[in-house]
């Protein structure tokens, strides 16, 4: 099958004289269609790129100047940092409330973003290599535009694992059965 589709609607001659159920027709709305996705996969792409940028400009800033190299728990503190970065926003709109009126939508985005960065350090959050002093000082030499991101060594960093049992307080037995598979084998081990 020949692949001769028209792909813009701009290559589609007479398309004012086309009747609703002509090939013409079927023509123009498969154009108008592609042209819809490619918008929204446009802007989907150009906003992971902007979260990108602005994350990697806030670990830039984050890291004090007079360390060339963090450690793992300094790298945690800083990633529950990011997460709580809003939390005076959320505070001072909060504060604000009154009875009876409905909540600001700035409250729920930020709700929401705080809710999702968690979600994300649960799973895994995407942050550039701060224990590496090469990429320390490439991260910040960087300028903040997208192009230079590639040059940036990155990694996904997962909460710490508690071994304790969150109601009683007492180590769970899986733990233990983890924490020696783990000391086995060098790797982490999710119960």
């Amino acid at each position: 099958m020949p692949n001769n589709k028209k792909l813009k609607l701009s290559k589609i001659k007479a398309s004012d004289k086309a009747h609703p159920y002509s090939r013409k027709a079927v023509q123009m709305r498969r154009a108008i269609n592609r042209q819809d996705k490619l918008v929204k996969q446009k802007s989907a792409s150009d906003e992971k790129k902007t979260r990108t940028v602005e994350r990697m400009l806030w670990f830039k800033y984050a890291l004090p100047e007079d360390i060339s190299i963090a450690t793992n728990e300094l790298v945690h503190d800083i990633i529950e940092q990011y997460i709580a970065r809003n939390e005076e926003e959320i505070a001072e709109i909060r504060g604000k409330l009154r009875q009876g009126r409905p909540r600001p939508s700035r409250l729920d985005l930020l709700e929401n973003l705080k809710s999702k960065d968690e979600q994300e350090y649960i799973n895994g959050i995407e942050i550039p290599v701060l224990t590496d002093a090469k990429n320390v000082t490439i991260l910040r030499s960087w300028e903040g535009d997208y192009n230079g991101l590639g040059r940036i060594k990155v990694v996904v960093v997962r909460r710490p694992v508690s071994t304790t049992d969150p109601v009683k307080g007492a180590p769970t037995e899986g733990a233990h059965v983890a924490d020696s598979i783990s000391s086995i084998t060098g790797m982490q081990v999710d119960e």
